[in-house]
């Protein structure tokens, strides 16, 4: 592959890749992440919902046995962060309603309280959360995740991401604003919240809420695939 892109006139070296080679996660990149309670209905990661094969990451949703739902997640924290940039993966998504896979990003003090995502933000470059209407979003999030919590949200209606075929996800990451691609073209472009200059680690991740519903547990499990990561920096 090529590793030096121009996105918006601006030159992108190669910083980070994943092809999801073998038959297990690279450590070098990531780590499963933490086994926690998810969301409001009561679902946790599980790292046995995570694995690599036929040169994909599979993250896996389903219901345990004892009715728990459980998925699969991994992350970059403290392996690889980086501020500013192209951030794009190629992922496949699910077939039934109930959960959501999602490309991300957390960058600096999220949970800072200070009216700006200056200091902190998530982002969500891609989530398949309305997989009940066929569509997706783009989403930021800062000042935490209590009462001071603030968001913007881009929904994009149907436009065939559930097709079962792989599609190209990304984000540019300026210093002036957050800018957002499907499959190479752009779906949408804000500053409004104030943009953030901090390093920000990758998530994958797919996981269980009431946003995503209905959950039908027939047609579970089911799974989000993720082709490859790729990041790049600006360069002269």
């Amino acid at each position: 592959m090529t590793h030096t892109i121009t996105v918006n006139g601006i030159h992108y070296a190669l910083t980070f890749e994943d092809n999801f080679e073998g038959d297990r996660l690279d450590e070098t990149k990531w780590a499963l992440a933490p086994q926690w309670q998810r969301q409001d209905i009561g679902g946790y990661w599980r790292d046995s919902m995570t694995e690599v094969k036929d040169g994909n990451l599979i993250l896996t949703a389903k219901i345990d046995e004892d009715g728990t739902p459980i998925s699969g997640a991994i992350r970059s924290k403290g392996i690889f962060e980086q501020a500013f940039g192209y951030f794009e993966c190629r992922m496949k998504f699910h077939k039934t309603t109930g959960f959501w896979g999602a490309f991300w990003m957390m960058c600096g003090e999220v949970c800072r309280e200070d009216g700006s995502a200056e200091s902190g933000v998530e982002i969500d470059i891609i989530e398949s959360g309305f997989r009940n209407k066929g569509a997706v979003n783009h989403a930021l999030h800062w000042d935490g995740y209590g009462a001071a919590h603030k968001q913007l949200t881009y929904i994009i209606p149907d436009e065939g991401q559930y097709d079962g075929e792989f599609h190209t996800y990304a984000l540019q990451w300026t210093k002036e604003a957050y800018i957002f691609f499907i499959d190479g073209r752009e779906t949408w472009r804000t500053s409004e919240c104030g943009i953030c200059d901090k390093p920000g680690y990758l998530k994958l991740t797919t996981e269980f809420g009431t946003w995503a519903t209905p959950i039908v547990k027939e047609e579970l499990p089911d799974c989000v695939k993720v082709d490859w990561v790729r990041v790049y920096k600006e360069v002269e």
